[in-house]
């Protein structure tokens, strides 16, 4: 087998989350729809706190010089 085609532990964990988080969620009570308004909010939020440091680091750098 070749390193391509040997999957880590981690690589199939990942690949196998959203949907098994999907359907616990499901069966806790949760509609999809809910689930996808809540994870794009949380990736939006992420998203705008990240552009933010990254505008805040670049203020800072060329203030000091």
């Amino acid at each position: 087998m070749s390193d391509h085609q040997i999957e880590t532990a981690s690589a199939v964990v990942a690949k196998t989350a959203p949907p098994v988080g999907v359907s616990l969620a499901t069966v806790a009570g949760y509609q999809v729809s809910e689930l996808v308004l809540l994870a794009t909010l949380i990736y939006t939020v992420l998203m705008i706190g990240h552009k933010v440091y990254q505008i805040y680091k670049d203020v800072t750098i060329k203030l000091d010089k």
